[in-house]
């Protein structure tokens, strides 16, 4: 792994981690996490984590492509759009994640526990994140790992 990719590939991993720690509970009905307090922090800083990896990553890109700096995180996820990391159409559809990443960080007194639960299952959107931007590595032959070799046979 070449250095200057080893951080978007260790926020990837992480991702990861945090997207199969939140899958068993997308099973979970709605009333659940009303009763469960315990569930509802482990949903909340898994997402909070998920979230603020794709927008690091995002970041790490935008930079190593020498792109204009974004605005703010929304922006951020749109100009991998423009990039050509991701489809613009799907970037466009991924930018609110920022919004929701802002809420969890500094609106935690006041979370919707709806747009919460809502966010829990579109997990798909943040694993096609994940597997467009290692696509966007395999092209630079930056991805040496097994990642690179499951996907590649996958």
């Amino acid at each position: 792994m070449f250095t200057e990719f080893s951080g978007i590939e260790r926020r990837l991993d992480e991702l990861g981690e945090r997207l199969a720690r939140l899958q068993p509970l997308m099973d979970k009905a709605r009333g659940d996490f009303d009763q469960d307090p315990y569930l509802r922090d482990i949903t909340e800083r898994n997402l909070e984590v998920a979230a603020q990896c794709c927008l690091d990553i995002c970041h790490r890109i935008i930079s190593l492509e020498g792109a204009r700096k974004p605005v703010d995180y929304y922006d951020a996820i749109l100009r991998m759009g423009e990039l050509g990391v991701l489809p613009p159409e799907f970037a466009r559809q991924l930018a609110p994640l920022a919004g929701f990443r802002n809420l969890l960080v500094h609106e935690y007194l006041l979370l919707d526990w709806n747009e919460v639960y809502r966010n829990l299952h579109r997990l798909e959107d943040l694993e096609r994140f994940a597997e467009l931007v290692r696509a966007w590595l395999r092209e630079r032959g930056a991805s040496q790992g097994p990642e690179t070799s499951r996907h590649a046979t996958g």
